[in-house]
């Protein structure tokens, strides 16, 4: 397909018609430019993708894995519908990623790279407003009927509808049409260039228009699912359990993107309501394997006699993911948190050097960046290029986007510096203690605000959070609900403060909308849980998504940084750059590690080793320490 190559496109906002401006550059196009589409195993952003047609197998997957047996895993809260896609209740882990299956799959090591799953080729047109994918004609739902170009339309429309969770309508905004070309092929067409699109567009799941169409989408879909994925769904009891079993006739089982992977037969996840008591059933052998991400839990009760004795392994692996950006969030629909000042003043009174010295063992780095171990990251003072588009949007912008760098200031060092620069900030945007509480001097509002918390483990941390408050006359306190009631205030924007992750890939791009956007404040079940309406904000966020280059996409992702860093959005914590992960000892796994993955997602190349669960058998019976020959 060809036409006329068109650039960005320019809103009609001032604002953004001067960013917009910056912006009109020569446009990349992926790959050769020729009269046809021509079809490719692979897409990847700003490079050509590391396996060539015919690739064997990812470099992190070994071949010779060995397929059998079942693996449990354990997960904390409750689940209460088998819908992942749905915008109320909770579904079950791994039901998204086991049962059904999106068009291409993602490679673990490499920035952003697609490849052929349920679409055995795709062909991206010379401008770019449109790719086009040819299905494997092999292609089957775990009932056994095909999966064709109509289920692909239909999977769009239902996933951009009011009935799923609104992700998807920010996530797949610029894709303005989708037609079944014939049987096996489809093809979508772009509102406008957008440099990601092509290879998220493969990402959405693809669901059987014969078993969801007619039907009503968040109610009828509790105690029943289909896919076209590895696994099915054997049996569960909401709450408390739920049994993948890998389907025998799994269509996709020999595909290149699949050796190695999914070899257990069974897949079993318990459910806990208390961490405690979840690694004792790890202990009591009624699960497998555990993801640590409690400093306090991995350092003194991740131990005793069954690892001593080798019966369990507790061990780091290291991984380059971007850290995203997790901390404690302003609800700034409340009134109380709308000046940034006052954002900045409370912000200063978490002392995550004490907190890491004395509650997390010393395990942790602290949030400077909402981009954290990454070279999305800004440093510094903002560099000539990110200046060409910071400069148009300074009359929204804080001063210290422009004067002050990223990260922690030397002035506040120590907690007591920090909590006298608080107080200052509080001064400046009109509060003072009255009667022993702040008040804001104008309105007679005091600062009283609860902290919603979904877990037990961060109670011991909020504490002298809310102690340091205290001294700046602010009257916080925390609140702990269970998962179900957790899940509706986020969805509903219920609270005043909440612990909360914003992850982030290598390549930032069109899910930053329904992170930061304006659009997305008000949407119920969006991720902008913050509230934040930011000109600038969505300026910056429009510029990562058309970025055309790498370098442009960094320079971007740097702007929008310092911007969310500057307004002061949230409380930052922390992060690793290991996984902490302990398991019984009767699993092996490929040598090479990915580069950006979970513990969960790696977890999916494992296999049950016949040698060690013999050896691991024998030693438990004779209360002996485990010994294995390799």
């Amino acid at each position: 397909m060809s036409g006329t190559q068109r650039c960005p496109r320019v809103f009609t906002p001032l604002l953004y018609y001067t960013l917009t401006i910056a912006l009109l550059i020569p446009c990349l196009l992926m790959g050769n430019s020729t009269q046809a589409e021509t079809f490719r195993h692979a897409l990847a952003l700003g490079t050509e993708p590391k396996y060539p047609p015919g690739f064997a197998h990812f470099d992190y997957a070994d071949p010779q894995a060995l397929k059998g047996g079942v693996l449990t895993l354990s997960s904390l809260g409750t689940f209460d519908k088998l819908n992942p896609f749905s915008l109320k209740g909770i579904s079950p882990l791994l039901l998204g990623g086991l049962v059904f299956e999106s068009l291409t799959e993602s490679s673990l090591d490499e920035p952003f790279a697609v490849y052929g799953l349920l679409a055995e080729s795709m062909a991206v047109a010379d401008d770019q407003l449109s790719i086009t994918y040819r299905l494997n004609p092999r292609a089957r739902f775990a009932d056994g009927t095909p999966v064709t170009a109509a289920d692909v339309v239909f999977s769009f429309q239902i996933l951009r509808s009011e009935a799923a969770s609104p992700f998807y309508r920010y996530y797949y905004r610029d894709i303005q049409e989708v037609e079944a070309l014939d049987q096996h092929t489809v093809r979508l067409r772009f509102a406008r260039r957008n440099p990601e699109l092509p290879l998220i567009a493969g990402q959405v799941p693809i669901l059987p228009k014969h078993f969801f169409a007619g039907k009503d989408f968040e109610r009828d879909f509790i105690s029943s699912v289909l896919g076209s994925g590895p696994y099915v769904v054997k049996d569960f009891a909401f709450g408390k359990y739920i049994r993948y079993r890998r389907n025998p006739e799994y269509w996709g089982r020999d595909l290149n993107v699949n050796v190695g992977k999914y070899n257990f037969d069974e897949i079993v996840v318990k459910y806990y309501r208390d961490d405690t008591v979840r690694l004792e059933g790890l202990k009591a052998g009624e699960f497998d394997f555990l993801w640590v991400n409690n400093s306090k839990q991995w350092a003194l009760d991740v131990a005793g006699d069954k690892w001593e004795k080798g019966y369990l392994v507790k061990e780091t692996l290291r991984h380059h993911n971007t850290a995203g950006m997790q901390g404690f969030v302003f609800n700034l629909r409340r009134p109380i948190f709308q000046n940034r000042d006052v954002r900045h003043a409370l912000s200063l009174a978490f002392d995550f050097e004490w907190s890491n010295r004395t509650l997390f063992y010393g395990q942790y780095t602290r949030n400077d960046s909402f981009f954290d171990n990454s070279e999305l990251a800004a440093e510094g003072l903002p560099s000539p290029e990110e200046l060409k588009l910071l400069e148009p949007l300074r009359p929204y912008l804080p001063p210290a986007v422009f004067t002050e760098p990223m990260g922690k200031p030397e002035q506040y060092r120590s907690i007591r510096q920090r909590l006298r620069a608080a107080k200052r900030l509080l001064r400046k945007a009109g509060w003072k203690i009255q009667n022993g509480v702040l008040t804001e001097t104008k309105t007679g509002r005091q600062m009283r605000f609860t902290i919603t918390l979904v877990s037990p483990a961060w109670q011991r941390i909020v504490e002298p959070y809310i102690a340091n408050l205290r001294k700046l006359g602010v009257q916080a306190t925390m609140k702990l609900v269970d998962e179900s009631i957790y899940e509706r205030i986020i969805r509903t924007r219920d609270f005043d403060m909440v612990v909360e992750v914003f992850p982030q890939s290598q390549s930032p791009g069109n899910e930053q909308r329904d992170y930061w956007h304006s659009d997305a404040a008000d949407i119920e079940g969006s991720r902008n849980i913050i509230g934040i309406k930011n000109l600038a904000v969505d300026a910056l966020v429009e510029a990562i998504i058309t970025a055309p280059t790498r370098r442009e996409l960094l320079t971007a992702t740097h702007a929008l940084d310092r911007v969310l860093w500057h307004e002061h959005y949230v409380v930052p914590h922390w992060y690793i750059d290991r996984h902490r992960i302990t398991y019984w000892n009767k699993f092996s796994y490929p040598q090479t590690l990915p580069l950006y993955y979970t513990p969960l997602s790696h977890l999916m190349f494992w296999w049950v080793d016949p040698e060690k669960e013999r050896a691991l058998a024998a030693a438990m019976a004779q209360n002996r320490p485990l010994r294995l020959n390799r």
